[in-house]
């Protein structure tokens, strides 16, 4: 009996955003490569909000301790984390397979 496994890794390919606001994420499973819109409105919108609320209401920040932080670097990270988790997510199979 053969045993099928999948050794492929979901990786980054492209992050594009368009002057319309949409950031589409392009990640590359194998030599199967899909795109996946992970923002509609700006990506930097996107993830401001639930930074904000992640911040705020999970670790007791003050509004003016994330503020300094989102524009001292935390902006970055922030989007950087984001896309990250998003990549991480698509690398199993199942999931991969949910993205049309």
């Amino acid at each position: 009996m053969k045993i099928l496994t999948d050794n492929a890794k979901t990786e980054l390919v492209s992050l594009v955003e368009t002057t319309y606001g949409e950031a589409i994420l392009t990640m590359q499973r194998g030599k199967e490569e899909k795109e996946l819109v992970i923002a509609h409105t700006g990506l930097s919108e996107v993830v401001y909000e639930s930074s904000v609320d992640y911040y705020l209401d999970n670790l007791g920040w003050t509004q003016e301790q994330f503020d300094d932080y989102w524009e001292n670097g935390g902006e970055d990270k922030e989007i950087d984390n984001y896309v990250d988790g998003t990549v991480d997510y698509y690398d199993d199979w199942s999931a991969w397979e949910e993205i049309a």
